[in-house]
C-alpha cells in the first residue's frame, strides 16, 4: 500500500466520493475546506483513525493476495509511489495493480463471490487497478459508491488502465471481487467536477452548503467587524418554516414529556409493563465505577453555531 502520498492541495481519487456528493462522512466543502488549508500552508487535522481502519490496514495486505489469487494466472504488483493524471489535477494512490499473466475471461458468478458489474464476463488482460476494502456491513450485490467504484474510475483515470476490481471483505469472513471496465461516462463526471473543484479552491468558492452543519463548517469564521445585512424578502418563507417547525417542535416535546410521565407513573417501581401490544420498560442505567480524573488544560477556542438564533425585533 502506497499510503497518503497524495497532496491534499490537488484532488485524490479516495476524496471523489465526497466530491460527487456520495460520501456519508463527508462534504465536497469539506473537501474545499482541506484543499484551500493546504493551499495556505496549514497543517492537516491530526486523525488517529478509529478500530475499523485500523483492522483495515492490517487486512489490506491479504485481501490483495487473496483477490489475485481468486482471479488466477496473474501478479499483484504494490506500487511504491502514487499516479498523477497527465492533464487533470488528480491523483491516485492504488492499493495494487493486477498485472495478467495471460488473458482471463471472468464469468459473473456470485456463488464463487465473482461479480462482473458491467455484464456477464469480462476479459482481463495487461495491466489493471485493484482496491482493497474491508467493512461491518452486510455483503453486497454492488458496493456502495463510496466503497471504492468511483475511487476505481478515477484510479484508472491516472494510471490509464482499462479495467479494475475492488475486493471488499465483508465482516471479516466473505471477500467478493467486484469487476469494472472504464465507464467512460462516470469518468467524464469525474473530470467535469475535478475542472470545477479546481477553479474553486484559490477562493474558496464555496458549494451551496448541503445541510445547517455544512454550513457552519463552511463559513466557519465571523467578522467581527462587519455590519448586520439586512437579508432578502426571499428568505421569508424559510424563516416563517424555521420559527414554525421550532413551535411544533416544542409543542411536541411537551406532548412527548406529558405522555412519558402519565405511564411512568403507572408503572412506579416496575421495570417493565404491556400494553396494547407493546412492551415498555423504565430500566435502571448502571455505570462503573471510575477513579477520579484531572482533566487536562484545553486552549480557548472558538467554533461556528451550527443553528440559528432568532430574536424578534
Amino acid at each position: 500500500m502506497v499510503g497518503k502520498l497524495t497532496p491534499d492541495t490537488e484532488m485524490s481519487c479516495s476524496r471523489l466520493p465526497a466530491l460527487l456528493g456520495m460520501s456519508p462522512w463527508s462534504t465536497r466543502n469539506d473537501e474545499l475546506a482541506k484543499s484551500f488549508d493546504a493551499l495556505q500552508g496549514k497543517p492537516p487535522a491530526p486523525w488517529e483513525g478509529n478500530e475499523t481502519t485500523h483492522w483495515g490496514n492490517l487486512l489490506e495486505p491479504l485481501i490483495l493476495e487473496q483477490a489475485v489469487d481468486r482471479i488466477g494466472s496473474c501478479d499483484l504488483i504494490v506500487p511504491e509511489k502514487p499516479f498523477a493524471a497527465s492533464d487533470l489535477a488528480l491523483n491516485a494512490s492504488l492499493d495494487g495493480i493486477i498485472e495478467m499473466h495471460s488473458e482471463v475471461t471472468i464469468e459473473h458468478d456470485p456463488a464463487k463471490g465473482l461479480y462482473v458489474m458491467d455484464g456477464e464476463t469480462i476479459t482481463l488482460s495487461g495491466r489493471g487497478v485493484l482496491e482493497a476494502k474491508s467493512t461491518r456491513g452486510e455483503p453486497e450485490t454492488e458496493p456502495a459508491p463510496y466503497r471504492g467504484p468511483v475511487q476505481l474510475q478515477g484510479c484508472m483515470i491516472c494510471s490509464g488502465y482499462q479495467w479494475g476490481c475492488v475486493a471488499v471483505l465483508y465482516k471479516g469472513s466473505e471477500l467478493r471481487l467486484f469487476f469494472y471496465k472504464r465507464n467512460q461516462e462516470m469518468i467524464d463526471r469525474i473530470i467535469d467536477h475535478v475542472m470545477d473543484f479546481e477553479a474553486r479552491k484559490h477562493g474558496p468558492d464555496w458549494y451551496a452548503p448541503t445541510s445547517s452543519a455544512d454550513a457552519a463548517k463552511t463559513w466557519a469564521n465571523v467578522d467581527d467587524g462587519a455590519p448586520p445585512i439586512e437579508l432578502s424578502a426571499d428568505l421569508e418563507p424559510a424563516l416563517k418554516t424555521l420559527l414554525d417547525a421550532k413551535r411544533t417542535k416544542q409543542v411536541a416535546d411537551d406532548l412527548i414529556d406529558a405522555a412519558q410521565k402519565e405511564i411512568m407513573e403507572a408503572l412506579g417501581n416496575h421495570e417493565e409493563g404491556h400494553l396494547a401490544g407493546h412492551k415498555i420498560r423504565w430500566p435502571m442505567r448502571n455505570y462503573k465505577a471510575q477513579p477520579e480524573k484531572v482533566v487536562p488544560a484545553k486552549d480557548a477556542y472558538s467554533i461556528r453555531q451550527s443553528s440559528l438564533t432568532i430574536k424578534t425585533l
